[in-house]
């Protein structure tokens, strides 16, 4: 992610949030990643959403991000190989040049699920 990104998801997701109508003061929690812990970042936190931006030292990221370490982690790497198996499936030579569409992710979710 990058500054326009982080930018951006924070005009789109954050600012959407349930609270920030009210303009509720909240703490968002990042990693050290450069990128997200900008000037700019900080100055769009505090001036359109009351948001404190809280980082991480590096060293304890997983620490903190256990979410990241034992759910989201494993789930993206069960995502990833139901997708390669796809990928394998629709070759270049078949009639099927199809891309991943929603249904089929939401397929690749509901099997992890299970």
């Amino acid at each position: 992610m990058d500054q326009a990104s982080m930018k951006l998801w924070f005009k789109k997701i954050w600012s959407k949030r349930p609270g920030n109508l009210f303009k509720k003061p909240s703490t968002l929690v990042l990693d050290p990643f450069r990128a997200l812990i900008t000037d700019e970042t900080k100055k769009l936190g505090k001036k359109k959403s009351k948001t404190q931006l809280a980082v991480i030292p590096g060293s304890l990221t997983s620490q903190f991000q256990s979410l990241d370490i034992t759910i989201n982690k494993p789930f993206k790497e069960l995502t990833r190989n139901e997708r390669s198996k796809w990928c394998k499936q629709v070759t270049p030579t078949s009639h099927q040049q199809e891309k991943l569409g929603s249904q089929q992710l939401v397929k690749f979710v509901a099997k992890q699920m299970a």
